[in-house]
C-alpha cells in the first residue's frame, strides 16, 4: 500500500505538539541532506567539465599517459595507471578522476548510395 500526501497530512495534523517539533527537525535535516547532495552533484559535474577542457587543451603534452585531475588541476601523470592512482590517493583524493590521454579520434565521414 502506498501512502500519499493527503494521508500523511492527515497523520501530521493528528500529532501532538511535541511530535510536531520532532517532525520539523527531521524535515529540516532531510532538506539539508538533499541540498548537500545536490551541491556535491553540481560540483562533480563542474569538475568533470573542467577536466574535459583541461584534457583537450593539454592532450599533446600528455599523449599516451594517464593523468589524474581534480577539476582543472593536474594531480599526477605517467605511463603506469596504478602508480598515478596511488599518487592521487596519497595526496588525499578520495575518488580520483583518472583518464588515459589518447590522440583524439578523427571524425568519420561516410556516404550511402
Amino acid at each position: 500500500m502506498q501512502t500519499n500526501l493527503e494521508q500523511v497530512t492527515t497523520l501530521i495534523r493528528a500529532l501532538p505538539l511535541e511530535d510536531l517539533d520532532k517532525l520539523g527537525k527531521v524535515i529540516n535535516e532531510e532538506r539539508q541532506a538533499k541540498r548537500g547532495k545536490d551541491e556535491r552533484r553540481r560540483k562533480e559535474l563542474e569538475d568533470y567539465a573542467k577536466a574535459k577542457k583541461w584534457i583537450d587543451e593539454h592532450r599533446e603534452e600528455y599523449l599516451n599517459q594517464w593523468v589524474c585531475l581534480e577539476g582543472d588541476q593536474l594531480i599526477s601523470h605517467g605511463t603506469n595507471g596504478r602508480e598515478v592512482h596511488r599518487k592521487a590517493k596519497e595526496s588525499g583524493i578520495k575518488a580520483p578522476f583518472i583518464h588515459y590521454v589518447e590522440k583524439e579520434p578523427e571524425a568519420f565521414w561516410g556516404t550511402w548510395l
